[in-house]
């Protein structure tokens, strides 16, 4: 036979043992008085059977997920578990043995996997303190390839550790500019508009960045360094 996980959604409330038999959820015929007491839930499954179960088996099975920070605290209880699986069998199963004993392609997909688990993990707690504490979210302390998704998105983020607090890395957005437009272009020399229109109609810009100065109104163009790479400072403007 194969091992198999199910998932299913269902409503439930506390009721005891007592109780489920006098409701018409249990099929014996009778019950002793000494489990009357026993706690358990009544269960309302989505096609309208209902059910009664012992409170032990049924909080082992289902957690409660009426509320969005409901469904955060089990996410984050079952990546926290699988990452820590993942991580044991990397760095400590047999001394690392077994998974050194893996294919190199297998053990680089493992280590990048573990690494988002914790990536991802670190997102989701932060957002679990922030609903707890009644806070609107906003995402800090973070590494580049957390923050990296905000920039495709259209975020501006900055750096908690740039001397210049207020400066703000953002998208530009893909443009085309016609060759009508080309030559009103404030931002290019006249030498550089009249070879691009001798080559091309047009200028497409593709995948560019920009750190802007608020206090200055100066842009210019910018790439990651490898300290901002490795750094986890990174944090939302807002």
């Amino acid at each position: 036979m194969k091992q198999y996980i199910g998932t299913k959604t269902i409503q439930a409330e506390p009721m005891t043992k007592g109780q489920a038999f006098d409701a018409g959820l249990l099929r014996a015929g009778n019950i002793p008085a000494s489990e009357r007491d026993i706690p358990g839930y009544k269960v309302a499954y989505g096609n309208g059977y209902e059910s009664w179960s012992p409170a032990d088996v049924f909080e082992k099975a289902y957690k409660v997920a009426e509320t969005p920070l409901d469904r955060v605290n089990i996410e984050v209880v079952d990546l926290m578990e699988r990452a820590n699986k993942l991580g044991n069998f990397i760095y400590n199963q047999n001394d690392g043995k077994d998974f050194q004993a893996l294919e190199l392609g297998t053990r680089a997909f493992l280590v990048a996997q573990h690494n988002m688990m914790g990536a991802y993990l670190t997102l989701l707690c932060l957002r679990q303190t922030c609903m707890e504490g009644g806070e609107v979210c906003r995402p800090y302390g973070l590494t580049f390839e957390q923050i990296l998704p905000l920039i495709k998105g259209g975020f501006a983020v900055r750096r908690n550790g740039w001397n210049g607090k207020d400066l703000m890395v953002f998208k530009q957005v893909p443009a085309h500019i016609g060759s009508d437009i080309i030559p009103k272009m404030q931002s290019l020399p006249e030498e550089a508009k009249r070879l691009i229109l001798e080559s091309s109609d047009h200028i497409d810009y593709v995948s560019q960045c920009l750190i802007f100065n608020p206090e200055t109104g100066e842009a210019n163009s910018w790439v990651p360094s490898i300290s901002d790479v490795f750094a986890n400072d990174w944090e939302l403007v807002k």
